[in-house]
């Protein structure tokens, strides 16, 4: 069964509870937030309830492992499914990684932690190490000599982390290691990965049972198996709808098991939606130097090489780059650098570089290509504002989506592509309360007094002359000026006078390509009539005359 906990701030310092002494020595935390708690104590809980009555040491009992008292109980259930199975739903930047890095401070043997992302695994090394833990990370390409290495460091005790992905993980190997090596507790971080990517082009997500199984199995020559139940296992995410959830529960634990879900809100983001056929113009203009840092979304590698360079020459900036998995290691990691101290620079990126993200002040992020799924919307969007100072997430649409659909390998795909786009071009409800629907969220969710979203604030694309316009940017200017100049140019014509109207700042290109669409959505139209031969005017229905 769900239980929902809001992410208040609210509850009482109590600093001389276990976890807050424990929080206090290892990380030099003061406070811990309520959900926080709540996670921790259910992995601390369930571990010492799965161990041998005498191995069980002292230190704590249910209350005082959560630093809850019996006039404030947490609100869950007690009919848990699968003990010590947990699926933990926060919102970016809620501090998931605490809820994991305490545990493995205090569990007996090393925690392994699941990321689908070389970047991802890459932020998360960096920061154990900034605070002084000495984690080993597993990936392709290893030779003999570092691998043998990471054995040693493991068998001495010395790393509490072993950071990794599923493909590496279900080698021979290394699933001989885990056996050897007693692992008490597995993090899935991105759990939606599961659902979005398993069934295309990361199939080992779906085996990540088989890693939970040899995990618990000890392997020759070691001391027996790990007590029944162990080890846990706790997948986050920080968004997900009813049927990913389901997914995740299916492939990962094979049975129903406790939610933990805190409110996917961030209430300092606004939301908005814009239609457009020239999408790398948009961008341009939707990113003036007050809003940045920021991060632009694109749907394929090639896409952000081109928009960068084009970003970077219209705007006379050099602050601007792209990231994609297709650049080489070191490369991947000057830009990494670079984004996490510039404080005016524009990311040009795939979805490869947005999970694997800490950067707290970014203060925009675009999406020029509709994302797969809402869960990968929020996931991206929210990368935005971190720091908790007001920023914006916007999501491109319009003909280009066509693509998209076609990309989607299945039905099931293909609706949750269609659900995000009917959330962007429906423009009568509210943006935050749209996204929540889409997620299943029941939760209580306040909505900000100003800069809530776009339709909530008026600033909706203008409906243009006669309430004619259908969403997309351009299509005002031009039915305005064919109905100002109708029949009196022909596509060049048109396209070498609109690239001379400065407020526009389009190429000839660019207005050829906007009205070729307009015409194939038959809101413009080449003349009928012989007298005006190749000559455009708006359509009857609906244009502007």
């Amino acid at each position: 069964m769900d239980f929902f906990v809001d992410e208040d701030g609210t509850a009482d310092e109590r600093g001389g509870d276990f976890l807050s002494r424990a929080a206090k020595r290892f990380f030099g935390l003061d406070y811990l937030f309520p959900y926080q708690r709540l996670v921790i104590s259910n992995i601390l809980e369930a571990f010492d309830a799965l161990k041998p009555e005498a191995e069980v040491e002292p230190r704590r009992d249910a209350w005082a492992v959560s630093g809850i008292t019996e006039d404030s109980p947490p609100e869950e259930t007690t009919d848990r499914a699968v003990p010590g199975r947990q699926i933990v739903i926060l919102p970016t930047g809620a501090g998931k990684s605490l809820c994991f890095q305490l545990p493995a401070m205090l569990l007996d043997g090393p925690t392994l932690v699941i990321y689908p992302i070389l970047s991802l695994m890459a932020d998360q090394e960096r920061r154990l190490r900034e605070r002084g833990f000495d984690p080993v990370v597993l990936r392709g390409g290893q030779d003999a000599g570092e691998r043998n290495r990471i054995r040693k460091q493991l068998a001495s005790g010395e790393s509490r982390f072993i950071i990794a992905n599923p493909e590496v993980l279900l080698t021979p190997q290394v699933m001989e290691w885990l056996k050897e090596f007693r692992v008490p507790h597995i993090v899935i971080d991105e759990a939606h990965c599961v659902s979005e990517w398993g069934e295309s082009f990361r199939p080992a997500y779906l085996r990540l049972r088989e890693i939970i199984e040899a995990a618990g199995h000890a392997a020759e020559g070691t001391t027996g198996s790990l007590p029944g139940g162990l080890p846990l296992v706790t997948a986050f995410t920080a968004t997900a709808s009813a049927p990913v959830l389901e997914k995740i529960e299916r492939h990962v634990f094979g049975a129903p098991v406790h939610r933990i879900v805190g409110n996917p809100d961030r209430s300092n983001i606004s939301y908005a939606a814009r239609g457009c056929i020239l999408r790398d113009l948009a961008v341009r203009d939707l990113l003036p130097a007050g809003k940045r840092p920021a991060i632009v979304f694109c749907s394929s590698r090639p896409g952000t090489e081109n928009l960068a360079r084009r970003l970077r020459e219209e705007m006379n900036d050099t602050e601007i780059r792209f990231y994609h998995a297709g650049l080489e290691r070191g490369e991947k990691t000057g830009v990494e650098q670079w984004f996490l101290g510039t404080p005016r620079g524009i990311l040009v990126a795939t979805c490869a570089f947005g999970m694997g993200i800490d950067k707290a002040d970014i203060r925009t992020v675009i999406h020029r290509d509709c994302p797969p799924s809402v869960e990968a919307y929020l996931q991206e969007s929210g990368r935005a504002g971190r720091d908790g100072a007001p920023s914006r997430a916007i999501l491109l649409w319009g003909p280009g989506d066509e693509g998209e659909l076609r990309r989607a390998k299945t039905e099931a795909a293909r609706r949750r592509v269609l659900a995000l786009l009917d959330y962007a071009r429906d423009g009568s409800h509210c943006r935050r309360a749209a996204l929540l629907t889409l997620l299943n969220y029941e939760g209580k969710t306040e909505r900000p007094e100003d800069h809530c979203c776009d339709v909530c604030d008026g600033d909706l694309q203008p409906p243009g002359k006669n309430g004619t316009n259908t969403g997309l940017r351009e299509e005002a200017a031009l039915l305005d000026f064919f109905g100002r100049n109708r029949r009196a140019c022909t596509l060049t014509e048109a396209a070498a006078i609109l690239a001379e109207v400065k407020t526009l700042r389009w190429s000839e290109e660019d207005a050829q390509l906007a009205v070729k669409e307009l015409i194939r959505m038959k809101r413009l139209r080449t003349s009928r009539n012989i007298l005006w031969k190749g000559k455009i005017e708006p359509c009857r229905k609906g244009g502007v005359l």
